[in-house]
């Protein structure tokens, strides 16, 4: 075939006309498609995701490029890169495929960068390849229970594995039929073209043309499939991971009560646009699903099917809201769409969630915390309908009046300390106080727990620790009440709670209450209340350190370690218990399978722990059978809701403190006065 002076005319491409008409087709489409989704977006409630840009733009690089959460499951991670950074170094491919063919014989990357760029797609096409063929098997063969058999899966698969073959072998037959064109840095497409040399040259060209119009179609549908499909992620995961929360885990947003005339979510209209946009990322790749307490034990809440169920209720509720926002409908008609509460939700699922944030730590792309939103819909159910499981009432009471969700008398909460030499902070007087001791609702009110707060009394006085109790004048923090949806009572107890310790000028505060912990170091500064808070286990490593405490008596035992939720997860605590524990004479430490961030919930938190649980398996058992099987003698825990759920599951349960407690000198553990 005689040497012509264009790619376009060696291989009959049709003219630019049509190309760029197509290519304006796609757009368009696309451009409508989105233009949808983003008007939905606008139509939901506000929410400030712009905040700390330098920040979200380095968790974008860490999180979405660098796809650091993918590689806890390595084969996942492995051809997710794959597939992920193929379609990164594609782009380039496809801007050049569109330019070329409206402008013939135009280059986007000439010279030396077009050859690293082609060597780089040549290397990176296989990889995807590669990935595909490792997802497949996945899905064909392993069958992780985690993952659903979708036939959208499937299609999403076979799209990208034809884009990628149809691009290989177009350019191959390009260099079989034109070798003058061909490139020394595309080994694959050389390897192809070396196979198809022996065709003649109408077949060359004919098959050159299918797998280019092919390669291009598919481009062209896949894009707009996308926006109508369950693979929305893969336009949507970047900006989602972009606008993550970066405010503490354990912070929930603090509604205007006074201003609100709706509370808490009940219909799609109310959520945030930030929900909306994590129901369209969701990757389904169910990482929550296997994590999850209430999924593992047979409760009705699986997060991945929240979510999903959270994204399905938008998709029907749009043409209401794209009705309404121009103004051809009032959009608070449901039009016959199913309720978001007890439609696509039921009551028992959203009461399921022990908020233990296993979900926020597993997912990839940040669609979760699902925490957040199943505690707005709490909200709406008891602020607005008083809907609520009725064991929940004593709670609630028990708080209200005296302080307390177990109801017993606020005049008894100093009872346990009566003979300890503990001063209140009314007692202090003008006496310098180190650091008040929070002792919360369980170390002043359950028997178990009030002797973990007696041996951080006998632990601070042997350190030489000044510190004091607010005796009667503590009240509970409101932590369950806010998780179970009361933000009214949650508030009032916090700004009662906020008085007292600015009243006396607090700067400092310990409690063994990891619940109380995160509520007083991460909500109470909306309230008006900034404490430097530490767990006791912190303060103890710290004591130790300084050489303030030590331990010299042995406790000759194997022990496990239970991390508490609020204090590993949602703060980032799994070191200092552990080391409290390692500085014990004689003491051994055997982690469990499931430890540190992928510890499971105990079954206590976001108010579960007042609440009856029926369905399904019993979470605390489930969690004590793990520690049982683990063959140790007992397990050390840093949280009384766990240790009231464990001890309810198995009496031989230890405190770190306390054991820390029984390792000080045996002539000093009777404190100092």
């Amino acid at each position: 075939m005689p040497p012509l002076p264009t790619e376009r005319a060696i291989l009959g491409v049709p003219g630019p006309v049509f190309f760029g008409l197509l290519v304006l087709l796609a757009i368009a489409a696309f451009v409508y498609s989105m233009s949808r989704r983003v008007r939905v977006l606008l139509a939901t409630s506000p929410e400030n995701r712009f905040d700390r840009i330098g920040a979200r733009i380095r968790k974008t690089v860490e999180y979405a490029f660098l796809q650091k959460r993918m590689f806890r499951d390595l084969y996942a991670g492995v051809f997710h890169i794959f597939l992920f950074t193929g379609f990164v170094v594609l782009l380039v491919r496809t801007v050049a495929l569109v330019v070329e063919g409206l402008v013939p014989g135009f280059r986007v990357l000439p010279g030396t960068a077009g050859d690293v760029y082609t060597f780089a797609k040549d290397v990176f096409e296989v990889l995807v390849l590669a990935g595909v063929a490792m997802a497949v098997a996945r899905r064909a063969f392993a069958r992780p229970p985690r993952l659903d058999l979708t036939a959208d899966a499937w299609f999403i698969l076979f799209l990208i594995a034809l884009l990628i073959s149809a691009d290989l072998l177009a350019e191959g037959a390009k260099a079989a039929l034109a070798p003058r064109l061909a490139s020394a840095w595309a080994p694959a497409v050389s390897a192809i073209a070396r196979s198809l040399s022996g065709l003649p040259a109408t077949r060359l060209t004919a098959l050159y043309e299918a797998a280019w119009w092919t390669h291009l179609v598919d481009i062209l549908f896949f894009g707009n499939y996308l926006p109508y499909s369950k693979h929305f992620h893969i336009i949507t995961a970047v900006p989602n991971v972009f606008f993550m929360k970066l405010d503490p885990m354990g912070r929930l947003g603090t509604p205007d009560l006074e201003a609100s005339e709706r509370f808490g979510v009940s219909r799609v209209e109310d959520l945030s646009w930030k929900s909306v946009l994590d129901g369209y990322t969701c990757t389904e790749c169910g990482r929550c699903r296997v994590v999850c307490p209430t999924a593992l034990t047979g409760k009705p809440l699986d997060p991945k099917v929240f979510i999903g169920d959270v994204r399905d209720a938008v998709y029907e509720a749009t043409p209401a809201i794209l009705a309404a926002a121009s103004g051809r409908g009032d959009g608070d008609s449901s039009d016959g769409r199913k309720e978001l509460i007890g439609g696509w939700l039921t009551e028992e699922t959203i009461w399921a969630c022990t908020t233990c944030g296993f979900c926020t730590s597993a997912c990839p792309v940040f669609i979760i915390p699902a925490v957040d939103k199943i505690t707005e819909m709490r909200r709406h159910l008891v602020l607005e309908r008083a809907d609520f499981p009725k064991e929940m009432q004593t709670a609630f009471r028990g708080m209200e009046t005296n302080g307390n969700p177990w109801g017993i008398s606020a005049s008894a909460r100093a009872d346990w300390a009566k003979d300890l030499p503990v001063m209140s902070m009314a007692e202090a007087g003008e006496r310098d106080v180190e650091v008040l001791f929070w002792v919360g609702c369980a170390g002043s009110y359950e028997d178990r727990a009030k002797r973990v707060s007696k041996a951080v009394v006998e632990i601070l006085n042997e350190a030489g620790v000044s510190f004091a109790i607010l005796g009667t004048q503590e009240t509970c923090t409101g932590d369950s009440a806010r998780r179970m949806g009361n933000e009214y009572l949650f508030q009032l107890l916090a700004q009662q709670n906020v008085e007292t310790l600015n009243g006396y000028g607090v700067k400092k505060i310990v409690t063994n209450c990891p619940h109380c912990f995160n509520c007083i170091k991460n909500e109470y500064p909306a309230m008006g209340g900034t404490y430097e808070v530490v767990h006791a286990t912190e303060l103890v490593e710290r004591l130790l350190g300084e050489g303030r405490l030590r331990f010299t008596e042995p406790i000759r035992e194997t022990i496990s370690y239970h991390d508490a939720c609020y204090l590993g997860r949602y703060n980032g605590i799994y070191s200092a218990p552990r080391n409290v524990l390692r500085a014990i004479p004689g003491l051994e430490i055997q982690e469990l399978p499931r430890t540190c961030d992928r510890g499971l919930c105990c079954g206590a938190g976001g108010g579960r722990m007042w609440m009856e649980e029926k369905l399904g398996t019993r979470i605390n058992q489930t969690r004590m059978k793990e520690i049982e099987q683990a063959g140790t003698g007992s397990v050390g825990l840093s949280c009384p809701y766990c240790m009231i759920m464990l001890g309810n599951a198995k009496e031989e349960i230890g405190a770190i403190l306390e054991l820390a407690r029984r390792a000080m000198p045996r002539e000093n553990t009777a404190g100092r006065g």
